[in-house]
């Protein structure tokens, strides 16, 4: 879609020095993508358990020459997992549905920027592989070219080649050496979204994922070995008794017994024995998984959204569950939003917009970008209502009862205007 005339002429990608050099071969798709200089080999899946899980951290936290390689092969199956799959794109739906807008410095909105950021794509995908930083630890965003006033080919740079101990994109995993993402000519098309260390790391955290991860192992082993317990009791088990001796005619009956579906079976003479036995949890040691999947996933929910019962018990939309207040999980919720909804402000504050200043968008100085507070301001509002009730039927107590509240403190306290009737004195006859 093409962009309006009044976007087209505010946007000067045309006269950009950067955009002058477009033509220009490999350094510059290397310079605005450094996604170009990493070797095209596969990174190796392995099955992980807890040990693993140890060993990523201890690889992350090695004095001269850290690497993040094993967490991030860690992370990319933990996100595998539909619970932790779905929790993510929860907590990220509360930031990416909310409305926003750059304001410049008298207070207001720039109608034609606001037009421009919420009609481009790219900016979308923006915020989410920003947001994805929180999860993963840290995001390296490759701005790609130019085209149309729009970043066209905007992708994240692959985790396990970045190091942020060292601040660089290697070739290949392991390496030491690699180009430097915060020096020109690749600082201004890149974006570094990195989060708070944890545990001494003064670079960059580890992300959500790694407290998920310990969790996400259970989940996974425990889904095996419940699998395996349908399989041995739940599944019917078939026996086939036969007298024939010869071979075709017996695997003429084996086949057809195998054939019948995909439980165990057996062929067996008529004086052959099979017994079953059964452990005293056979009929009801499903329930040991269940409790335990559930478990895992309720501090899961914790960890992402805040509240165990986050996944599953909120009816309707965040915004749309009546008294907020008495709502932990929606509070929980509101407050992932607010939390999110900083860190990404002060990243295209900070980072975007300049970077885009730079490369020719005609973006004014003092526009700045943020997240519409309706919600947060809905819930400011019902909590002062419920206080001035209370203030209120305290008052209304009062004046029951005989007495002559203080109008003017009440006004003072709740900010409600009170008039007052003028023959308002108690009559003691009455």
């Amino acid at each position: 879609m093409r962009l309006p005339q009044s976007i087209r002429n505010a946007v000067a990608w045309a006269a950009s020095p950067a955009q002058k050099t477009a033509s220009m071969p490999t350094k510059p798709q290397v310079t605005r993508n450094l996604s170009n200089s990493i070797s095209p080999v596969q990174l190796q899946r392995l099955r992980h358990d807890i040990a693993m899980w140890r060993e990523a951290v201890s690889e992350a936290e090695l004095a001269w020459f850290p690497h993040r390689v094993r967490m991030q092969r860690l992370y990319i199956d933990t996100v595998l997992n539909g619970h932790v799959f779905a929790l993510m794109e929860r907590r990220k739906d509360l930031t990416l549905l909310r409305d926003f807008a750059l304001t410049g410095g008298t207070g207001i909105e720039s109608e034609t920027w606001n037009r421009y950021f919420r009609s481009q794509q790219w900016f979308q995908l923006f915020l989410e592989y920003a947001l994805d930083a929180l999860f993963f630890g840290y995001s390296l965003i490759a701005l790609g070219d130019i085209t149309d006033g729009a970043f066209t080919n905007i992708q994240p740079v692959r985790r396990w080649n970045i190091s942020p101990d060292r601040e660089n994109v290697t070739s290949l995993v392991y390496s030491l050496t690699g180009t430097p993402f915060l020096d020109e000519p690749y600082a201004n098309w890149h974006i570094w979204v990195k989060t708070p260390g944890q545990s001494g790391t003064p670079n960059c955290g580890y992300g959500l994922l790694y407290n998920i991860a310990l969790y996400e192992i259970f989940l996974r082993n425990t889904l095996g070995f419940n699998a395996d317990f349908v399989e041995l009791y739940a599944m019917p088990y078939r026996v086939g008794k036969t007298t024939k001796t010869t071979e075709a005619e017996r695997a003429e009956l084996f086949e057809a017994i195998k054939n019948m579906g995909s439980a165990g079976f057996a062929l067996i003479d008529p004086t052959d024995d099979i017994n079953f036995l059964e452990t005293r949890l056979g009929g009801n040691g499903y329930q040991a998984y269940d409790n335990l999947e559930a478990r895992c996933q309720k501090v899961i929910s914790k960890i992402i959204l805040g509240h165990a019962d986050a996944a599953d018990s909120v009816p309707g939309r965040l915004g749309n569950n009546g008294d907020r207040q008495s709502n932990p999980v929606v509070m929980a919720m509101m407050d992932k939003q607010t939390k999110d909804g900083r860190f990404v402000e002060a990243l295209i504050n900070t980072q975007l917009l300049p970077k885009m200043r730079t490369l020719g968008f005609a973006i004014p100085s003092d526009l700045t970008f943020s997240f519409k507070n309706d919600g947060e301001k809905q819930a400011l509002r019902e909590r002062e209502d419920e206080s001035n009730k209370l203030t209120a039927d305290i008052f209304q107590t009062i004046k029951n009862a005989g007495g002559q509240p203080d109008w003017q403190y009440f006004t003072a306290r709740t900010g409600i205007p009170v008039n007052t009737l003028e023959n308002e004195a108690i009559d003691p006859m009455g």
